[in-house]
């Protein structure tokens, strides 16, 4: 069976009510005053975001010019020390060169020009190669083992300086000399 039964307390325990009313609108206006303040919060934390990204790319867009200012620098300086790389070596091999040549002795320096003149007449033909009297010897020893030796007449002329070689046939003359053949050599 069900019995209802009830409990009586008496006098009230609290004396106030257990929620006032101005509590209420109190936290109803917290929440509001935290939502805004929140808002607000989000907002500040979206522009420092904005503005911080805006530095970064500022600041990454300075890096890449001083660097690419300093790449360019770099690239000029290397760019530089190579043509003086290149001007040192090209004067040294002239130097070097030049010395070479110079201490040729003559018959080694008309072997060059005769070989020269040789390598100069793809067609083999008949022809008169004249040289100083000092020379007939050398130039005559040289003839006689080329490929020229029955097309080629040696000739003494004593018209032409000791270090040149003439080689005239029915098309013209070729007339080479040592100065020409060793300047042409260097750079």
């Amino acid at each position: 069976m069900l019995a209802r039964r009830s409990l009586s307390l008496g006098a009230a325990v609290i004396n106030e009510p257990v929620l006032r009313r101005e509590d209420l609108v109190d936290a109803l206006r917290a929440k509001d005053i935290l939502e805004h303040a929140q808002q607000q919060a989000e907002a500040i934390r979206a522009q420092a975001l904005v503005e911080g990204q805006q530095l970064i790319d500022q600041a990454v867009g300075e890096f890449w010019s001083v660097a690419n200012d300093f790449l360019q620098e770099l690239y000029e300086e290397r760019e530089a020390f190579r043509r003086e790389a290149l001007i040192s070596v090209e004067e040294l091999l002239n130097l070097s060169l030049s010395r070479l040549l110079d201490e040729t002795q003559l018959p080694e320096r008309i072997r060059a020009l005769l070989r020269n003149l040789a390598d100069s007449q793809p067609v083999a033909v008949a022809a008169t190669l004249s040289c100083h009297p000092d020379l007939t010897e050398i130039v005559g020893e040289w003839l006689s083992h080329s490929r020229f030796a029955k097309l080629w007449r040696l000739e003494s002329n004593s018209a032409l300086p000791v270090g040149s070689l003439r080689l005239t046939h029915t098309n013209g003359s070729f007339d080479v000399d040592w100065e020409s053949l060793r300047n042409g050599l260097l750079l």
